[in-house]
This record gives C-alpha cells, sequence and structure tokens, in this order.
C-alpha cells in the first residue's frame, strides 16, 4: 500500500488533528489504493480505538474533490467520530469525466466503491460491516454499485434520482437509505422518487428521508442532520454493537 499526502487542486492536504477538540479525536492519512491498474487517491479515516469494527465507502458527487477541509470531510469526521473506518477515494482517477458518462465509464466508478470496500475487508473488516455512502451523481455510484457486484451490506445515496443515471435491475438485496432535499431543484423530486419505486419494485428495501427546506447544496446545519439520520441508518445495520461478526 502506498501512502503520501493528497494532492488537490496543487495543494498538499495537512493531515493533522483537529485543533478544536482537546479528547482524542478521530485520524487521518493521505493514501492510495489500486482499481484495475489505476491509482486511485484516497483519504482514510480512523475512530479512537476500535470503534465499531465497521467501515464506510464514501463517494463524493460531480466536481467534488477530496481534502482535510469542507463539508465533506467534516462528514466523514463525523463518522469516524461515531466508530466508523471511511475512505473517501477520488473515484474520478479511474475514469476522468467528460459529462457525458458512457456505461463503461459508470462502471470504473463501481468498481472503485467496491474495491474500496474490498480494501476494508481484506483488512480484517467483517462484509456485513461495511457500507456505501454517496451524494448526487456518488449516489448513483455508491448504491447501484452496493446493489450489484460489491460485498457491503448498506448503502446510504444522498440528493439521488433517475435524472442523475439510469439504475440497473439489482443483483443483490440490502438495505438502501435514500435521502433527498426537500427543495432540490438540481435532482428534482419526482426522479428520486421514480429512483426509490424502482428499487421497491425490484424488491429492495428502501427508506426515505426528506431534510426540510433544504436545496441541492447543504449549509453546515443540513449536513448535521443528514448526518444524525445516516448514523441512525448505519447503526441499526452495519454498525450495531452486538451483531455477530463470527
Amino acid at each position: 500500500m502506498k501512502r503520501r499526502d493528497v494532492i488537490i487542486g496543487g495543494a498538499a492536504a495537512a493531515l493533522a488533528a483537529p485543533a478544536w477538540s482537546q479528547e482524542p479525536a478521530p485520524t487521518y492519512e493521505g493514501m492510495t489504493f489500486d482499481s484495475h491498474g489505476k491509482t486511485i487517491r484516497a483519504i482514510h479515516y480512523r475512530p479512537v480505538g476500535e470503534g465499531r469494527r465497521a467501515a464506510i465507502v464514501m463517494m463524493h458527487g460531480s466536481g467534488g474533490r477530496i481534502a482535510n477541509r469542507g463539508p465533506w470531510h467534516e462528514l466523514a469526521m463525523r463518522f469516524a467520530a461515531d466508530g466508523y473506518q471511511v475512505l473517501t477515494p477520488l473515484y474520478m482517477d479511474a475514469y476522468p469525466d467528460d459529462g457525458v458518462r458512457p456505461e463503461r465509464m459508470m462502471e470504473a466508478w463501481r468498481d472503485v466503491g467496491e474495491h474500496a470496500i474490498d480494501w476494508f475487508i481484506d483488512r480484517g473488516v467483517d462484509r456485513r460491516r461495511t457500507g456505501m455512502f454517496g451524494y448526487s451523481l456518488g449516489s448513483h455510484v455508491a448504491v447501484d454499485g452496493a446493489l450489484g457486484n460489491s460485498n457491503a451490506a448498506a448503502a446510504i445515496g444522498l440528493a439521488g434520482g433517475t435524472d442523475v443515471y439510469t439504475p440497473r435491475v439489482p443483483r443483490r438485496r440490502i438495505p438502501v437509505l435514500v435521502i433527498r432535499a426537500e427543495n432540490d431543484t438540481h435532482v428534482l423530486p419526482r426522479n428520486t422518487a421514480a429512483w426509490v419505486r424502482f428499487l421497491r419494485d425490484h424488491e429492495i428495501n428502501v427508506r426515505v428521508e426528506v431534510i426540510a427546506g433544504a436545496g441541492h447544496l447543504f449549509r453546515p446545519h443540513e449536513w448535521a442532520e443528514i448526518f444524525a439520520r445516516s448514523a441512525e441508518f448505519y447503526g441499526g445495520s452495519i454498525g450495531r454493537i452486538d451483531q455477530d461478526t463470527a
């Protein structure tokens, strides 16, 4: 495994513990892993101690980047503080986004998520304790991938819908949480509903949560609500402390 600072926009991410906390805090570092011969940059977050012995892979939205600042980083830190290991891969390292997004591109991105889950499993995380999380474009990559060839045991799609991409017929049955923004004008609520209906028609257990008053770009208090709803979902599935991992 090759470890290095994550380079975003020509600046190296400083990998230091948050200054705002005097208590033991989650740690994180830049790293890379392989997906079909492509080097995928990521940040790996670790909880304090053993945590929940569970892991989450977070797939960013269109045009997204990974860095040790901003709401995506803060959400990953919240998950780590809640006891999860987290990977935030820059999945477009596998295939640069051209805006057209042919199926081979989407498959390369889904494979990054699959390989990130396997990275955790190879390091001792029980596959029943692994989950996917994705935002906007990443919601499709995460959920559609988790319902395909992935070993992930649960998935969350945030601000996604059929206008992001056409979903595939699921190959697996795992619990899914879809979180939508009430006033989303980028991914329309009716298209989120169409996605949910498609999944339910194919016997996927889908739960829907709505962030009241939110648009596609979330504000800090809305990210906090997204974490709370996600943590409750993961806490009842991959993150159950009493879950048998034998």
